[in-house]
């Protein structure tokens, strides 16, 4: 996935990300993407961006 923020996320987070939305806990999979990004912080229109397209891709 060709991702700013996705790319910036640590090993093990792309992955605890995906469990969320696959659960439909996308309040937590913002919350996860926000505390283990790198620098900058990414913002929550950021984080909703790449979760709808997370989502997108779960379900293909």
């Amino acid at each position: 996935m060709d991702d700013s923020l996705w790319g910036r996320l640590p090993t093990e987070a792309p992955s605890e990300v995906d469990r969320l939305v696959s659960f439909g806990h996308n309040v937590q999979a913002i919350v996860v993407m926000r505390e283990h990004a790198c620098l900058p912080q990414p913002g929550l229109r950021e984080c909703v961006d790449l979760l709808n397209r997370r989502f997108a891709a779960l379900r293909e």
